[in-house]
């Protein structure tokens, strides 16, 4: 019991005791060092800051350029199929819509985040001059996506231009 009682007295800071005029031991931060902490805690949170908008932006033009791609692959894929004579008619004279999950709609509306139209266009190479049946066998089309926001469709940003080769694969 006396051991536990001298340890009390011991950690006991009223019970310490100074040599009289000596300053008491101060326990804490000084001004500097705590200004100095803020100064790094500061300046490693903008870091963070600063790499997480970095992420969400690319998180978000990963996202675009996933639905672009589905776009152009439906819209390849139903050029490619349409017989080459009627793609005219059939594929390049339609306005296509879409929403934000590369999904079809009939027409424009709220949902709408899309749009895509195409162009049919005779593709020149440098050897093409030497073929003058060239533009019966391959044929070029462009497919413009735009961007759209809104019940009433706008074009907001860039339009984002894909080329697909469509041959021939009927008769030359």
């Amino acid at each position: 019991m006396k051991t536990a009682m001298l340890f009390f007295v011991f950690w006991n800071s009223s019970a310490r005791r100074t040599p009289k005029g000596a300053p008491r031991a101060r326990h804490g931060f000084s001004l500097v060092e705590v200004v100095l902490a803020l100064g790094v805690t500061s300046m490693s949170m903008l870091g963070m800051l600063s790499l997480t908008i970095v992420g969400i932006t690319s998180m978000r033009e990963a996202m675009e350029q996933t639905v672009h791609t589905q776009i152009v692959q439906r819209i390849s894929s139903e050029v490619q199929l349409t017989p080459y004579d009627s793609l005219d008619t059939t594929v390049v004279a339609k306005t296509f819509f879409f929403n934000g999950e590369a999904i079809e709609q009939t027409s424009a509306d709220a949902n709408t985040r899309y749009k895509v139209t195409l162009d049919r266009q005779t593709p020149s190479f440098p050897t093409s001059g030497a073929m003058p049946d060239m533009e019966r066998s391959l044929t070029s089309v462009r497919i413009y996506v735009t961007p759209m926001v809104g019940d009433t469709p706008q074009p907001i940003a860039r339009i984002s231009t894909y080329v697909v080769l469509v041959p021939n694969s009927g008769e030359l």
